[in-house]
């Protein structure tokens, strides 16, 4: 928050076009296996949320960005369990880099 001169109410910056701009490119981007975008833009972006003059359509962005990345992170929690919970399986050998027990040095 910018505090005004007079100390009355505290100033907020306004979303600019740039901010829209900036806030679609990154929830698209997250789409391209990119979930860190995601979550870049709903930090970044997350106080214009609530303010009644952001445009709906950055709203939007941001608040599809929170979801996505929620969504990644529950679908990819998911995943390492079942991987790991199946580690001895040959499907889950297959994915490995290295076999059981062996040591890169």
């Amino acid at each position: 928050k910018i505090s005004a001169l007079n100390g009355s109410q505290p100033m907020r910056r306004r979303a600019t076009e740039e901010d829209v701009e900036t806030s679609k490119i990154m929830f698209y981007g997250g789409f391209a296996f990119l979930p860190w975008l995601w979550l870049i833009n709903f930090v970044q972006y997350r106080s214009y949320v609530k303010e009644d003059d952001t445009p709906e359509n950055m709203k939007y962005y941001v608040r599809g960005s929170m979801y996505g990345f929620l969504v990644f992170m529950v679908v990819w929690g998911m995943w390492l369990a079942i991987f790991y919970a199946n580690l001895e399986s040959p499907w889950a050998q297959g994915l490995l880099l290295f076999e059981k027990g062996d040591t890169m040095f």
